[in-house]
């Protein structure tokens, strides 16, 4: 939960963007070719239905992908892309999707013929239908979504929602994959699918090492950032997903950096004061918060990046750290041990107006802010000996336990949609990444390598 090695003081910890974007995919998308035709502006009669945090998920059909291109190769990666599709679908939360099973039971379909009563009569109120194409190493992906419970104009097969064609090297397929996956979740629900979004960590190579690395949610793909030897922790994205700021000691005390988010590019960004740490961005990406130590009191400031002017914004004996910013960047939360024992604090962005929000647990620390919606606050408390994941819901003052008796489980932060939580947590024994759904199910492991933590979600 720190930036200290020994991870036992708070002033190491830290809050993280929340909002940010990265460039999507580098494939052609071809909308009126062959007879493609988009109809994104419409949408199915029967819509998810949500209320509060529950969802009345929507039955949707997604049966295998054929190919057009001889060979095994092809056939592969038309399984690999369908597998990628499903599971994204199946990891949103919008979706019930037909069993596998079922689909044999409806006769030979197509484009031209979508047998929506046969999809209707499994259960599907949308079907999912691709094909592959390939030649050397280019690869050609089309994807279909159609409303089985609207017939065509023409009455012979359901509505169609959308269509698009994906174009580009076949080493693409997996993002591919995730971008028809987006585009489903974004017809059906309005939202952004999450699919294509990045999920950054420190993770340990040796005794007194650790690197930087990204990943697509999924846990798929990792790739080392930075690579200079030290310790290297707490990467936090930058709104527009093109930046990282990172704590590293580098030169033997920590100082903030930034790189951009494929590790070429590097600078150093804070290094005033004993320690700097706890770097959070703003929503609009105009200012920085993080933590300053100078003669062992730790504060909160605040950078405005085209003046460069700093402001001081707690002024007070106790350890404040863990700045992290609302969806509106008019509040912080934060951590501080002024009441004996580290707790959750709220203030305004210009220091005014501090409360303290938590008062059950020994230890509340690394609170994350839901971008929507935007009452949710999470963070982690020590209760039974053990680091849980905890939901706060602001309005009411409520608080929910997301996690129980599975080691310590640290860092949350929230997915663009608010609909998930990555964390880490030591339950095998080594810390490593995992996310879970917003009411702490569907737990899945990220990652494998001993020494996972301090995890950010980057934006849509």
């Amino acid at each position: 939960m720190c930036a200290s090695p020994s991870t036992s003081s708070p002033a190491a910890c830290r809050g993280r963007g929340r909002r940010g974007s990265r460039p999507l995919l580098r494939a052609l998308v071809l909308l009126a070719a062959t007879g493609f035709t988009a109809a994104q502006e419409d949408r199915p009669h029967v819509d998810i239905r949500i209320s509060g945090q529950g969802f009345e998920k929507m039955p949707i059909a997604v049966p295998p992908f054929p190919t057009v291109a001889r060979g095994q190769r092809w056939s592969d990666i038309a399984s690999r892309i369908h597998e990628v599709i499903w599971q994204d679908l199946e990891f949103s939360g919008y979706f019930d999707l037909i069993d596998r099973n079922l689909h044999r039971l409806v006769p030979a379909f197509s484009e031209r013929d979508v047998r929506p009563r046969e999809w209707r009569s499994i259960g599907a109120q949308a079907v999912f239908l691709g094909k592959v194409a390939g030649r050397g190493s280019d690869l050609q992906v089309e994807g279909r979504l159609y409303d089985t419970e609207a017939d065509s104009p023409g009455g012979r097969g359901g509505r169609l929602i959308f269509g698009k064609r994906y174009q580009g090297d076949d080493g693409l397929a997996h993002r591919i994959g995730h971008k028809l996956a987006s585009d489903v979740v974004k017809n059906l629900t309005g939202v952004d699918g999450i699919f294509l979004t990045k999920i950054t960590y420190a993770a340990q190579l040796g005794s007194q090492r650790k690197e930087i690395f990204v990943m697509d949610y999924d846990g798929n793909r990792p790739v080392q950032i930075t690579n200079n030897g030290s310790l290297n922790l707490l990467p936090t994205w930058s709104p527009d997903g093109t930046q990282l700021a990172y704590v590293t000691y580098v030169t033997g005390r920590p100082e903030i950096h930034l790189i951009d988010a494929e590790g070429k590019r590097s600078r150093v960004f804070a290094r005033e004061g004993d320690l700097n740490s706890a770097p959070e961005w703003s929503p609009d990406g105009r200012s920085m918060v993080y933590s300053v130590s100078r003669s062992g009191n730790t504060e909160i400031v605040t950078i405005d990046f085209k003046s460069g002017r700093i402001t001081r914004l707690t002024d007070h004996p106790a350890i404040d750290t863990a700045p992290v910013f609302s969806p509106t960047g008019r509040e912080l939360a934060f951590t501080s041990d002024r009441s004996g024992s580290p707790q959750i604090y709220l203030m305004d962005a210009d220091g005014a107006n501090i409360r303290r929000l938590t008062r059950e647990g020994s230890y509340n620390d690394s609170a994350a802010w839901s971008p929507r919606p935007r009452n949710l606050l999470a963070f982690a408390s020590r209760l039974e000996g053990h680091f849980e994941i905890m939901l706060l819901d602001l309005a009411t003052g409520a608080t929910r336990r997301l996690t129980r008796r599975m080691g310590n489980n640290e860092n949350p932060r929230f997915s663009p949609d608010g609909l998930h939580i990555v964390f880490s947590s030591n339950r095998t024994g080594t810390y490593q990444i995992y996310t879970m759904d917003l009411d702490g199910g569907n737990v899945r492991r990220l990652t494998r390598r001993g020494g996972c933590e301090t995890p950010d979600w980057s934006g849509g």
